[in-house]
């Protein structure tokens, strides 16, 4: 505690706040009446090292109702308008109880310099014998809004369990919370300006942000550039980041910057508010920033004590000096462009699958929304692709390369850049039966518009006519097959060879407990021999459900007349899954190349 100045003392009545103010003093902040205004702010500049006379009234409570931080839900605080950092913060340490609220009324000590005083009531806590409430006001909602002839309360969404006690009580008490800051008369005269103190040399700025916004800016710089990242958001858990940042080189789709929870710290108020504000090297290069919030606690309504600096709730990009600003431009992002392949708005239980030709060597950009199974080392919403010739699975979107798609914990995203020879591929992206496009039971990714797997051609000069797109793979060198086999099935076909042939064999089929139930086989026509099986032991996993089982292998059949055969089970198989299908599901069957 400050140590209080002895003198004459005279008690005011000042909009509803007690105050007491020593004969001789000068208030030049005012901060009153939060019924409908949950932050209000005010700025001042000192001259020289001043002692400040803080009269603050907030809430607090110290039972069972917990509020991280301050422990307050109705307080005021004070920062350096330079650095940023908190100077003074109203807690249930420095306060004392007077009646129901909390008061702070001392001298606090300064020294010269700007500086930005808030007050905020987020919440409001009550506690009885037998309960504790700690309630979010929102003020969005209409508080005199007329029902049936009846005025809303805030409250009136508990209906009569309070008789409108409660709402009564915050009416009453919220009208009184406030902070006031005097001087003694004598100080010289302290300007006063609008909070916050605007930052020098910004390149952009998206601050004050509200819920599900998403900020997606271009960014070009021409020389190598030292940018400060001043960005203020909310971490709920490390893998679940709620309001966060991050800055992509476009080329590459490596993430150059992004608010990691190594590189944050507190931002004051609530635990979850986090910040970063360093400096970072950008070569020269194009770029995208993105800043994503989701659907609740933001500067529109924070429901926890919010950040120390919330006016710069956000991202703000700064360089050293104003001669550096030129090495830096701003443009629209081109998204969506050399689309190859785009399979979204992908639903609940959706097998969706599409083909393309390389004509020659690319770089391709693969962004992709999925979720994350509950084992979460699957993905149950996912992408993937496979050579169209060897079926040979080139690019699949593991949990281990995906980052946080916005929204509910297990929304995933990939967003990178990989290079693929000439030939063609075959893109899948498959869904369980809950949480995808249009249907989610939780909070839903950023994007959901790209809930599926796009790839397009990488940088402004990637040639399109190197593309063959919705290309129906031409298999080169089949000698059988019997493919996309259902439940029941005992499907044959015939072949010829007419001289010894190296022959790949490629079959799906289903498998478990060492037994195959779903499987091919061939068999010489003559007299039904079986020369070869697709036994469990010779499977490995097809991807999916561990009963997906593949063979990929060379046999030597002599020259004659063959049967090729599949059976299957009266369950799982293409078209009627009752798991995860494999990775290549429309090869479910058997086919027979001739390897050369």
């Amino acid at each position: 505690m400050y140590p209080l100045r002895s003198g004459l003392f005279i008690t005011l009545l000042t909009f509803g706040i007690a105050l007491a103010v020593q004969a001789g003093e000068r208030a030049f902040v005012q901060l009153k009446d939060f019924e409908l205004t949950e932050v209000k702010e005010g700025g001042f500049i000192l001259p020289s090292e001043t002692e400040l006379h803080i009269v603050a009234r907030g809430g607090g409570i110290d039972k069972s109702v917990k509020f991280s931080g301050t422990g307050m839900f109705a307080y005021g605080w004070i920062i350096n308008a330079d650095t940023r950092n908190p100077v003074w913060t109203m807690d249930m340490y420095n306060t004392h109880r007077d009646k129901d609220d909390r008061k702070f009324d001392d001298w606090v000590t300064l020294p010269a310099g700007s500086y930005e005083v808030y007050f905020s009531a987020h919440a409001f806590a009550s506690t009885s014998p037998f309960a504790a409430y700690n309630i979010n006001i929102d003020r969005r909602h209409d508080l005199r809004k007329e029902n049936g002839g009846r005025k809303k309360g805030l409250f009136w969404w508990l209906g009569d369990l309070f008789d409108g006690d409660l709402d009564k009580d915050w009416r009453r008490r919220s009208k009184n919370w406030g902070i006031e800051i005097s001087v003694d008369d004598r100080t010289s005269r302290i300007q006063t300006f609008n909070p916050p103190k605007e930052f020098v040399h910004v390149v952009f700025k998206a601050t004050r942000l509200g819920e599900n916004e998403h900020i997606h800016q271009g960014i070009t710089v021409s020389k190598p550039t030292r940018i400060r990242i001043y960005a203020i958001g909310e971490i709920v858990s490390e893998e679940q980041p709620a309001d966060y940042g991050w800055i992509v080189e476009n080329k590459s789709r490596r993430r150059i910057w992004e608010m990691e929870r190594e590189q944050l710290r507190n931002a004051g108020g609530a635990e979850k508010n986090t910040m970063f504000d360093g400096t970072v090297n950008f070569p020269p290069g194009e770029y995208t920033l993105y800043f994503n919030t989701d659907d609740t606690h933001s500067f529109v309504d924070w429901n926890a004590a919010p950040p120390a600096d919330p006016f710069n709730y956000g991202i703000t990009l700064m360089v050293p000096d104003e001669g550096e600003q030129r090495n830096v431009t701003l443009s629209t992002p081109k998204e969506d462009q050399n689309i190859i392949v785009q399979l979204t708005h992908v639903k609940n239980n959706e097998t969706r699958t599409t083909s393309f030709t390389l004509k020659d060597d690319a770089r391709l950009r693969i962004y992709a929304l999925g979720e994350r199974g509950n084992s979460r080392r699957q993905m149950a919403d996912y992408g993937w692709i496979v050579n169209a010739k060897t079926r040979e699975k080139i690019w699949t979107m593991d949990v281990d390369r995906t980052e946080h798609g916005g929204g509910a914990e297990k929304n995933r995203m990939v967003d990178e850049v990989i290079t693929l020879p000439k030939g063609t591929y075959t893109v899948f992206y498959q869904t369980d039966d809950s949480h995808a496009y249009d249907d989610w039971n939780a909070a839903p990714p950023f994007d959901p518009e790209h809930w599926g797997i796009t790839i397009s051609g990488e940088g402004e000069n990637f040639n399109p006519n190197l593309i063959e797109k919705n290309v129906t793979p031409r298999e080169s060198g089949v000698i059988c097959q019997i493919i996309r086999v259902g439940d029941h099935a005992n499907r044959s076909e015939t072949f010829r060879l007419s001289a010894p042939t190296r022959v790949r064999v490629y079959a799906i089929g289903e498998g478990q407990d060492r037994e195959m139930y779903d499987y091919g086989s061939i068999e010489r026509a003559s007299n039904g021999t079986v020369v070869w099986q697709m036994t469990y032991s010779m499977t490995f996993h097809a991807g999916g459900a561990r009963k997906n089982r593949m063979v990929n292998t060379t046999i030597l059949l002599d020259k004659g007349e063959y049967k090729l055969h599949y059976v299957s089970d009266d369950s799982h198989s293409f078209g009627d899954w009752n798991s995860d299908p494999p990775d290549d599901p429309t090869m479910w069957g058997i086919t027979l190349y001739e390897e050369k």
